[in-house]
């Protein structure tokens, strides 16, 4: 093992007291927060769904993943978009394109779990049909969770299964849309 020079020493012990510049303290740390935690939110909600769409057979079809990893891309686009425009500074971007990296490769995982899926067996349009509603529920006390029950209630709806199982994904289908008309009539009225 060689010995480090006494010069790389110094100069190593000087850089360690010299200031470092605090980027994540600057004046558009609301942005950042709302930013991230938005996207932290939907990364979390969206891993949800693809553990649900793995264990039902979903990713089974190599179309379905993708599409799914499609869909998933586009909330981190649109907040790249967003930071790159309204955040200033270097701290703040890099922070969020961490988020950013996180969600995306979060979003690019259907289309690794598609080769290891199981088939969809008769139960799942059932499955899908009752966590749908289950999340529909659940969305009248959190409004944006009403865009997930969404998705998963179009999945069961175009699943093959009994009639019982359509009617209640489309009575999902018609609860949600109405709800997120709704929510949104509201967001435009008070702002």
């Amino acid at each position: 093992m060689t010995r480090m020079p006494s010069s790389l020493k110094r100069f190593l012990c000087l850089c360690l007291l010299a200031p470092m510049p605090a980027f994540a303290f600057q004046s558009d740390t609301t942005n950042i927060l709302m930013l991230a935690i938005s996207l932290g939110g939907f990364c979390f909600m969206n891993l949800l769904l693809t553990g649900l769409f793995y264990f039902t057979g979903q990713y089974h079809s190599r179309r379905f993943a993708k599409m799914h990893t499609l869909i998933s891309l586009l909330p981190a686009l649109l907040t790249f978009v967003l930071a790159i425009t309204y955040i200033e500074g270097a701290g703040a971007i890099s922070l969020n394109i961490g988020v950013i990296i996180v969600s995306m490769a979060l979003s690019i995982l259907p289309i690794q779990l598609s080769p290891t899926a199981n088939a969809p067996t008769e139960r799942t349009p059932l499955i899908l049909a009752t966590v749908a509603l289950l999340l529909m529920i659940v969305a009248y006390y959190a409004a944006p969770l009403t865009i997930f029950a969404l998705a998963i209630a179009h999945v069961a709806a175009s699943s093959r299964g009994t009639l019982s199982v359509k009617l209640l994904s489309y009575a999902t289908l018609i609860t949600g849309y109405s709800y997120l008309g709704y929510w949104a009539y509201q967001i435009a009225l008070h702002s």
